[in-house]
């Protein structure tokens, strides 16, 4: 096949050119007893070598399957690049999953050993060892006191790497050199919303591509700070660290979700790739900050947002800088209001890749009026991911840009998006019945999401294939439009909307925490917990008139009627979100089939 881009086909080929030219700037920062250390290119490079001659060392060869169960940290990294060189398969394992889910991902991989973090990821492990056969080895980054044989330091994994190199005649260079671009990189469970997670087999060739055509799209510039918190078994944040590296850039590893906004401030990064929900964060936090200021100052920030978002619309989205007196006027709101929005990014910041979800054009306009692009991207695990990215130079809002180069795309006849590529999965392990399912005989990718295409060739998904509800009146509806809708209310968190073979919408939602209790301490409302508070008839209503507020659009079919809120949040641990933070549809319906049968019968 002709591609319109000339690739490095294998990661080894990106790692060495990346480490050649780059060798003594710094690669990664992690923060250790609270001052962060840096690894060279260098240093990173050679470590990365002693992690794959261990392994080697232990027995674990081309084909094993290794799993990778940890916080973002530069050891997470080091140990991939180490599998890339010595063809050896990493799983990723989400560090937030439970007993049963880890087993089932070590057990289906065949997974030889697993790399965790700590005593408490290897306690999982430890849980369900007895229904593992095939592991040997568990190797924990950070070390703690045991007897048992099967645990082994990472750092001893090191020594025994420095051993065993001096014994053998390759190097982590000629290892790498015989990866081809369609060996097996890695094997990455997908977060499903129902069922068992699948293993996306992705290649060398799948990843080195989508790095390049992803740098070719956006040009990032080399040598700039990124901030990591995504999680790396997230496959946006996967291709994001092999992106940064390559292009010679220093990362810094996020202290985890809660010290996001400290790390902002630290790391002062240029770059971050994130999902919608902390830019959302950010954006209630700065509203909320206002509506407590003077009159004065929210007119005046209001003044600086309007003036910002016409300079956004003009210039702004479409790649240019503004002229004449709008520079002037936009040089005045900048220092006076939109200036001190960049400073929560640390400063620095030029742009933020946005995917996973769809983006608000709420939010996007907002930041967009601060001068801060936030553009969003969309892809799944099955295409490595990325497939569309919108351009720095032509932003819509509400919509994600055209493909990447050497990537099609199609809409069924059903209104399925379709893709073919380079990016495109090797297939799903062990199932080749569920590859035939989505991988047709021509090699389209049916995506299971339902969109349409603009005459600018810009995607707009409107829901899951899976997802839309029919209303026993006939009427088709996409709940994730109206969830998107519902949630530009800062009061309103998470919302699942009801209604398939129902005669009208129903809805749960759940609240944000952080803004209602705001709102309650100004109404004088008295209440000793949250759980307390959101269950108030005051909250209810609150929730309601944002409700109706936000429909008035829609038509008569397409709005909620009648709505509750669940007991507690919907949580990862509660089994109503995946580890990347998507709502569990079923399992909410499943979990709260009550309380939505009581708003029918009411």
């Amino acid at each position: 096949m002709t591609y319109q881009l000339k690739y490095i086909e294998t990661i080894p080929e990106l790692f060495s050119e990346a480490v050649e030219k780059n060798a003594e700037r710094v690669a990664f920062y992690a923060k250790k007893e609270g001052k962060w250390e840096g690894l060279t290119y260098r240093e990173f490079r050679d470590i990365t070598e002693n992690v794959a001659m261990g392994m080697n060392a232990l027995g674990i060869k081309k084909g094993d399957r290794i799993a990778i169960q940890s916080d973002n940290r530069p050891e997470w990294v080091i140990t991939d690049y180490a599998c890339a060189h010595f063809g050896i398969v990493s799983v990723t394992i989400y560090p937030t999953l439970v007993e049963n889910q880890v087993e089932y991902i070590l057990k289906d991989s065949g997974s030889t050993a697993v790399f965790a973090a700590s005593e408490e990821d290897v306690k999982k492990v430890l849980a369900v060892r007895k229904n593992l056969p095939d592991l040997k080895y568990i190797i924990v980054f950070d070390p703690f006191e045991t007897d048992d044989p099967m645990i082994i330091s990472f750092q001893e994994v090191i020594e025994k790497g420095k051993a065993y190199k001096e014994t053998v005649d390759f190097t982590l260079e000629s290892r790498g050199a015989e990866r081809v671009k369609d060996d097996l990189w890695t094997i990455i469970y997908t977060s499903g919303t129902t069922g068992n997670p699948k293993g996306v087999m992705l290649s060398h060739f799948n990843i080195a591509t989508n790095v390049q055509s992803s740098m070719a799209t956006l040009q990032f510039k080399r040598g700039c700070r990124w901030l990591s918190f995504l999680p790396l078994s997230h496959s946006l944040e996967r291709v994001g660290i092999h992106m940064s590296f390559w292009i010679g850039s220093t990362t810094y590893f996020s202290e985890g979700i809660q010290k996001v906004a400290d790390n902002l401030k630290e790391a002062k990064p240029h770059y971050l790739v994130s999902v919608p929900r902390l830019y959302e964060k950010i954006y209630a936090k700065v509203l909320d900050e206002i509506s407590q200021s003077s009159e004065l100052t929210q007119k005046i920030f209001f003044w600086a947002k309007n003036i910002g978002s016409e300079v956004s619309r003009d210039y702004i989205q479409k790649g240019k800088e503004p002229t004449g007196f709008t520079a002037l006027k936009y040089k005045v709101a900048h220092k006076l209001v939109l200036s001190k929005i960049h400073d929560v990014f640390g400063g620095h910041f030029i742009m933020g890749i946005s995917g996973g979800a769809p983006l608000s054009p709420v939010i996007g306009e907002f930041f967009a009026a601060a001068g801060i692009v936030i553009l969003e991207g969309f892809g799944l695990t099955e295409t490595t991911p990325v497939t569309n990215v919108t351009p720095r130079d032509k932003i819509k809002f509400g919509k994600v840009g055209p493909t990447l180069p050497d990537v099609e795309m199609k809409i069924a006849e059903d209104g399925e998006v379709l893709f073919r590529g380079p990016n495109i999965m090797m297939g799903y392990w062990n199932d080749e019945e569920a590859t035939r399912e989505v991988i047709d005989e021509e090699g389209w990718l049916h995506s299971g999401d339902i969109g349409v295409i603009d005459e600018d060739g810009f995607l707009q998904i409107t829901d899951r294939k899976k997802n839309i509800i029919v209303t026993s009146g006939g009427k088709n509806i996409a709940p994730f439009q109206i969830e998107t809708l519902l949630s530009k209310s800062k009061y309103i968190e998470e919302v699942v909307v009801v209604g398939d073979k129902r005669n009208f919408l129903t809805a749960a939602i759940v609240p944000t925490q952080e803004s209602v209790e705001l709102w309650a301490k100004e109404q004088g409302i008295d209440y000793k917990s949250w759980e307390e508070l959101q269950q108030k008839q005051e909250v209810y209503d609150l929730i309601e008139k944002e409700i109706e507020h936000l429909q008035e659009g829609l038509a008569r079919y397409e709005k909620v009627k009648k709505f509750f809120i669940p007991p507690k949040p919907f949580t990862i641990e509660g089994g109503e979100l995946t580890p990347s933070l998507k709502v569990k549809r079923g399992i909410v319906e499943e979990k709260y089939k009550k309380e939505i049968d009581a708003l029918y019968q009411a």
